[in-house]
């Protein structure tokens, strides 16, 4: 949106003006009463409206009479709410909100009329302006599915035709979820751009309900193709790196330096040296040295090897692991600090018994 849209938005606040009569249901909405702003707006002057000159029916559109009346004149209706366009002493349509209020035992009806001509002036800019939105979202989606506005025009197209078939499952239920419970969807998906070509891409949408209507899909997809490779490779990279780490001789570990006793990867002499399986300790033990450590010495270590990572050099630190039936194994703990491509910097270490 260029400067001069955003001007044009008029985002100061304004005054919203209020204006009270008193009308006469059973003689044509006479009015009986009414302020002074009335009086200027309908150019009536006061001691006319006292005399029962003015009738709000002529201040109405003809196609909004009937409906006005029908409104006042319900049944057991205390009070009343409605919009409706009303003229001024030039013609000119205002449009209000208008609260009624309907006396008891009466035939009179206090009305009170609220001007959002504003509001509304300001409501139709901003449709304006999610037309010209919406026809660049549209060619941004035409872009995305290898297609044009002229052909999906002529043409409509289904989700599940632009899907992969293998993602079509899971987008699926993401959906009905979000119908079920109100959620938004956020997912990734492969999208058909061409015969047999599919680009990865982020849907994230919501459901939309419109009182008396279907409800609404709005959906967003945004390329994240290179992304995807990108992950792809950082995945075969670190599968190849679990894959060499494991076949490192002695127990051998990588662990971060914010948090020096969580494990990151572990060779297989670090599995035998330590007495459990991996999946015993990256699940039950969550890899976490400090779960096999007394409490306070975990606390002890861990300051003491972030404190010489700050300093980047060779740490050597001592603790007792209680593997199995509480059998007690006093290790000796030789870490090094390595920084990796990134500039982040993590422990490689090596377990020896003492």
């Amino acid at each position: 949106m260029g400067a001069t849209q955003r001007e044009n938005m008029d985002p100061a606040p304004y005054e919203v003006e209020f204006m009270n009569v008193v009308v006469d249901k059973a003689n044509d909405l006479q009015v009986t009463d009414a302020d002074s702003h009335f009086a200027q707006f309908a150019g009536v002057h006061p001691s006319k409206i006292k005399q029962g000159k003015l009738f709000l029916y002529d201040k109405l559109k003809p196609a909004d009479r009937e409906r006005v009346m029908q409104n006042i004149c319900k049944k057991g209706a205390r009070f009343t709410y409605m919009t409706m366009d009303l003229l001024d002493k030039k013609g000119t349509p205002l449009f209000v909100h208008c609260v009624g209020q309907n006396y008891e035992d009466s035939t009179l009806c206090r009305m009170t009329f609220a001007d959002v001509s504003e509001s509304r002036r300001r409501q139709e800019q901003l449709r304006a302006q999610a037309v010209e939105m919406n026809e660049l979202i549209n060619k941004g989606c035409c872009r995305l599915f290898g297609t044009s506005q002229e052909s999906s025009r002529l043409r409509a197209y289904r989700l599940d035709e632009l899907l992969h078939p293998d993602d079509r499952s899971a987008v699926f239920q993401a959906i009905g979820r979000a119908m079920a419970v109100g959620e938004e969807v956020d997912c990734e998906c492969r999208v058909r751009v061409h015969e047999g070509e599919f680009i990865w891409c982020q849907l994230r949408a919501g459901i939309q309900r419109y009182e008396g209507e279907c409800p609404v899909f709005h959906a967003v997809f945004t390329d994240i193709t290179r992304i995807k490779a990108a992950e792809e490779k950082a995945d075969r990279e670190a599968q190849r790196m679990v894959s060499l780490f494991k076949n490192l001789p002695g127990a051998t570990f990588f662990t971060g330096t914010a948090d020096p006793l969580q494990l990151d990867l572990v060779s297989e002499d670090f599995i035998q040296f330590i007495g459990y399986s991996r999946t015993e300790l990256f699940q039950l033990f969550s890899g976490n040295l400090a779960r096999l450590m007394d409490e306070n010495e975990a606390a002890a270590v861990a300051v003491q090897l972030r404190t010489g990572a700050a300093d980047r050099r060779l740490l050597t630190v001592e603790y007792t692991l209680y593997i199995g039936d509480a059998c007690a194994l006093r290790v000796r703990d030789s870490r090094k600090v390595i920084e990796h491509p990134d500039g982040s910097k993590a422990f490689l270490g090596v377990l020896n018994v003492i």
